[in-house]
């Protein structure tokens, strides 16, 4: 039977208590905390498909938000210039996510480590540009207005639920491909591209592919976001917003799915929350990255998987120990006649 490795154990754990979590929480909490949550979510999606490129196929981006930002924009086109029902919103939305990864992809496939950052980098700010000098269409720094749920999602509750439900299905569509033979490919890729060129596969074909999976739950968190907000504006794609989707999955852990969850939660947090209490908070969330970075290599996940890894190594020891001990405290006779045949 095979073993369940420390960390798999802490993310079922996180997992568990984090869905447990979400369903209690309207029932907890106000309209405005709720909307934080259903922010968490769509942001930690968002983490998650960029942990796809950056942990597991070690592939750091710095454009996915160029790709949020093109799903939200074709919603917002349709919504707020075409006046198109919700169908053609999400058709027309999911459709330009992917034609704007598939166009990523085909320039970044080829390229790997620094280039591969520096040309998503490009990429994002060229979709930032255009979202500005596009006004016609994009509506330029003053965005794109009246983006209206569907009825039945109007109340703040109701949005809540579904975002919790598409984030689910969206996580357990993106366990499933990192561990399918599509997943054991992307982990080859990181692990060395000359290896897996060896073994038959194509480097570039397999970055087409790993970045189309991670476009498109891209472009579903743009969708959801757009909705939530009922706004896009530039700001959607500017490196700031890529770059705080990485941030979010080194803090939570990168290469983990559950880790850039909790890194979105706590980054929401803190931009929410407690920078209504604490003037200089980018400091606070500074003075975190530093220490993550430094104690907690990989994140908090990481850090909580060692240290249950430590205190069951510690407490196996001490067992030992003690049954040690007590084998150690026998008389000799009664050792002795222990060890006769009777």
């Amino acid at each position: 039977m095979k073993r369940v490795s420390s960390t798999a154990r802490v993310q079922l754990v996180l997992l568990a208590a984090g869905i447990a979590f979400a369903v209690v929480a309207p029932y907890i909490f106000n309209s405005f905390i709720v909307g934080l949550l259903s922010l968490a979510l769509i942001s930690g999606l968002f983490a998650m498909s960029v942990d796809l490129l950056s942990g597991y196929a070690g592939l750091v981006t710095l454009g996915q938000a160029g790709i949020t930002a093109a799903a939200a924009y074709g919603v917002g086109y349709m919504a707020n210039k075409v006046g198109a029902g919700i169908p053609a919103q999400l058709l027309v939305g999911l459709a330009a996510g992917m034609v704007a990864s598939a166009i990523f992809a085909v320039m970044a496939m080829r390229s790997g480590g620094v280039y591969f950052m520096m040309i998503t980098l490009a990429q994002g700010m060229i979709v930032w540009g255009l979202s500005i000098r596009l006004y016609k269409i994009t509506g330029a720094e003053n965005g794109l207005t009246g983006i209206d749920r569907p009825s039945f999602l109007s109340e703040y509750w109701q949005y809540y639920w579904f975002v919790l439900a598409v984030v689910l299905v969206c996580s357990l569509m993106l366990v499933i491909a990192v561990r399918s033979p599509f997943g054991a490919a992307v982990k080859g890729l990181r692990e060395s591209e000359s290896r897996m060129r060896m073994l038959g596969y194509n480097p570039a074909l397999q970055k087409f592919y790993v970045f189309m999976v991670a476009g498109f739950f891209a472009s579903v968190g743009g969708i959801l976001l757009v909705f939530l907000n009922g706004f896009i504006s530039p700001s959607a794609a500017t490196l700031a917003a890529s770059a705080m989707g990485v941030l979010q999955a080194i803090l939570g852990g990168i290469g983990t799915l559950i880790g850039p969850m909790i890194g979105a939660f706590i980054i929401v947090g803190i931009q929410n929350i407690v920078s209504t209490y604490l003037e200089r908070w980018p400091t606070l969330m500074g003075v975190i990255f530093i220490v993550v970075v430094l104690f907690a290599r990989k994140g908090i996940v990481g850090a909580i998987s060692i240290g249950w890894r430590r205190w069951l190594e510690r407490r196996e020891q001490a067992a030992s120990d003690d049954s040690a001990v007590d084998a150690g405290d026998l008389p000799d006779e009664l050792a002795l006649e222990s060890s006769e045949p009777r």
